[in-house]
């Protein structure tokens, strides 16, 4: 069953920061979404509002129609994950943006990707205790946490291989959520003695995409 809410597009979140005064990708709230619901956070909508305003750094409260544009991106992005399918969306650029533009809003969504999950994550500890998590998870944060230094070197050219590398890491990281997703969040399910359910294999490596050294895209 997929979700019946459709996800915002990149402009529409785009237009309701330029209206909030934030300074930010929009990505990178997305992010910050998505690692807060893979660590196994629960959100109310409302509270999901303000944490939204609170993290755009918002000059003003979003009206009405702001509103409505970030309870879709929570509404899309937690039927998703819910669904338990594989059809998880990030929040990035379309494919006609300025290839730089595209590259740094990979970067950010992982950098609000790995502050959502420290935020879920602490919460969750206060009620549950503090979580363990498996090699396949703790290394895909690594790789979560290496790639949101990603930058396009200036000996970038071949705009080609670019392009196949961030489809490449783009659907590395969207796996590697789903994965993480289905470890943390169903892990009560999992210690009641219920079926856990299958994981996607996603969790790999990324060192064959981009270089952790320096990392830039090439």
């Amino acid at each position: 069953m997929s979700t019946e809410i459709p996800m915002p597009e990149f402009d529409q979140l785009a237009d309701v920061y330029w209206r909030l005064g934030g300074m930010q990708s929009p990505s990178q709230l997305h992010g910050y979404l998505v690692g807060q619901l893979a660590v196994g956070e629960e959100l109310q909508p409302e509270v999901w509002l303000q944490q939204a305003e609170v993290f755009i750094d918002a000059v003003e409260p979003p009206n009405e129609g702001d509103a409505k544009v970030l309870l879709a991106l929570y509404g899309a992005t937690h039927g998703y994950l819910k669904a338990g399918e594989m059809g998880l969306q990030m929040l990035l650029p379309d494919d006609a943006a300025e290839i730089t533009q595209r590259v740094d809003s990979i970067g950010q969504w992982c950098q609000g990707f790995m502050a959502g999950f420290a935020q879920g994550g602490k919460a969750i500890a206060e009620q549950q205790g503090q979580q363990q998590y498996s090699q396949d998870v703790s290394e895909a944060l690594s790789d979560l946490a290496a790639i949101s230094q990603i930058s396009l070197g200036d000996d970038d050219t071949d705009l080609n291989q670019s392009e196949q590398n961030i489809f490449e890491i783009t659907e590395y990281l969207r796996l590697a959520a789903i994965t993480i997703y289905m470890e943390c969040a169903h892990a009560a399910k999992t210690a009641a003695g219920e079926s856990a359910e299958a994981k996607p294999d996603a969790v790999g490596t990324v060192n064959n995409l981009f270089g952790k050294s320096d990392n830039k895209l090439h």
